[in-house]
């Protein structure tokens, strides 16, 4: 019975004990994991939120151009590079701020144009304006790096959904860690990077365990190295205007955003006027009341420096105006051309392409289709088509000389299949040796 009875109070001893040896060991463990905790926080100092706002465009070889920007970080505009930097390969760095962590909003906008211009491309002309938004959140201590980049929508059902804009967020800490990290370096370029592209490098520091029983940890950290960004000198675009007898005239410079207006005089000994404009391409339209309108196009590269010199030409009268009927322009006198020749051969109607410009420049929205036409008789049948269609590109290329945006002439060969008068006799062919000229309104 002794036995026994010993053997009863030792069980109930031992029960009485384990549970207070148990959390005696669930303390030490809570210890060392605050102890831990504690480390990590005095090895990463606690660092305001940043956001950093990257832009990775097309390529020259893919064939679209940026012509405007518009990035907004929770409604408030980003003040991003010039239009050349972003169109040049690579990454572009945009802002890095200095946000309160929580959340917030980028909306990014880009338009694109086609970079070739081509007579028979379906998006001609076509100006893609792409908006995307992407909402993240932001922490003590990291910085959310966002990167918007455009791209292209295979087998879009309609050319105007052709192009996309979508947005990458990655997250990476601000500072390094304080014990001496370890970088791994990488291989040398073979070209100096470009001044946005901040390479990420990998920083790596084991933690010392304050316990034997816990293993040490790796910390793996990315951090983008600063890039200090050159000051672009701004371009500067030099007007000039004259005319026999003093006036004034309206210059309206088409580019990024609203367009400029400037008021030019033609008085004797005036000087140019010089603007200063951020690089890019822009369009120079001139207005005088009593002088036919003109254009011009302009690229204007970093820091450079560009002439348009317009000569003003008094408009016709009325009787020698360019008119527009059912959406059909007439020329005092049409274009015409000899047979089997692809440009026109009339001197005075040639001069009616300059009417055909101010009626361009009067209406800004407005576009111009060229048809190109023969007779039934001038070439084979099968060398019909290619002939009309040169006929329509001449015409088109002589506006394009004179100044009109490629983008706003579309040109169209018809063949033989629209005469305008009888193909029997010379005279009926000769009117069907043409071009019709057709204004297109949005």
């Amino acid at each position: 019975m002794d036995s026994s009875f010993l053997k009863i109070g030792s069980l109930v001893l031992a029960g009485l004990l384990a549970p207070g040896a148990l959390a005696a060991e669930t303390t030490r463990e809570d210890q060392a994991r605050a102890e831990l905790e504690r480390q990590l926080r005095d090895l990463v100092p606690e660092s305001p939120s940043e956001v950093q706002v990257l832009f990775a465009g097309f390529k020259p070889e893919d064939g679209y151009r940026l012509v405007e920007t518009d990035f907004l970080l929770d409604g408030e505009p980003l003040a991003v590079p010039s239009l050349e930097e972003l169109n040049a390969p690579g990454v572009h760095r945009l802002a890095n701020l200095k946000v309160e962590p929580g959340e917030h909003t980028l909306v990014s906008r880009v338009t694109y144009t086609n970079g070739s211009w081509s007579l028979f491309s379906e998006t001609n002309g076509f100006l893609w304006k792409i908006t995307a938004s992407v909402g993240f959140q932001t922490q003590r201590g990291l910085r959310v790096v966002v990167k918007a980049s455009p791209a292209v929508v295979p087998n879009a059902p309609d050319p105007r959904l052709k192009l996309k804009l979508t947005h990458a967020v990655t997250a990476e800490m601000i500072q390094p860690l304080k014990d001496e990290p370890t970088v791994a370096t990488a291989p040398p370029p073979v070209k100096p990077a470009p001044v946005d592209a901040g390479v990420p490098v990998k920083v790596a520091q084991p933690t010392t365990a304050p316990d034997a029983g816990v293993k040490p940890t790796t910390t793996v950290v990315s951090v983008t190295p600063p890039v200090e960004r050159t000051p672009v000198a701004p371009s500067r675009l030099r007007l000039e205007v004259t005319s026999k007898k003093p006036t004034k005239a309206t210059a309206f410079v088409r580019g990024n955003g609203e367009p400029l207006k400037l008021t030019l005089a033609t008085a004797k000994g005036r000087k140019p006027q010089d603007v200063p404009l951020s690089a890019g391409a822009y369009t120079v339209d001139l207005i005088a009341d009593g002088f036919l309108a003109q254009t011009r196009q302009v690229e204007l590269s970093a820091g450079a420096e560009a002439s348009l010199a317009f000569a003003l030409v008094p408009a016709p009268k009325a009787a020698k105006a360019a008119t527009v009927k059912e959406g059909r322009i007439e020329l005092p006198e049409p274009l015409s051309f000899d047979e089997k020749k692809p440009v026109p051969t009339n001197k005075a109607a040639l001069a009616g392409l300059d009417l055909l410009v101010d009626l361009l420049v009067r209406d800004p929205k407005a576009r111009l289709r060229i048809e190109g036409h023969t007779d039934s008789k001038e070439v084979p049948e099968p060398a019909r088509q290619s002939l009309s269609d040169a006929r329509a590109r001449a015409v088109a290329d002589m506006l394009v000389r004179a100044g009109v945006a490629p983008s706003r002439v579309e040109a169209v060969g018809l063949g033989d299949r629209s005469p305008k008068a009888p193909n029997l006799i010379p005279r009926g062919r000769e009117l069907n040796r043409r071009v019709e000229l057709v204004l297109l309104r949005p």
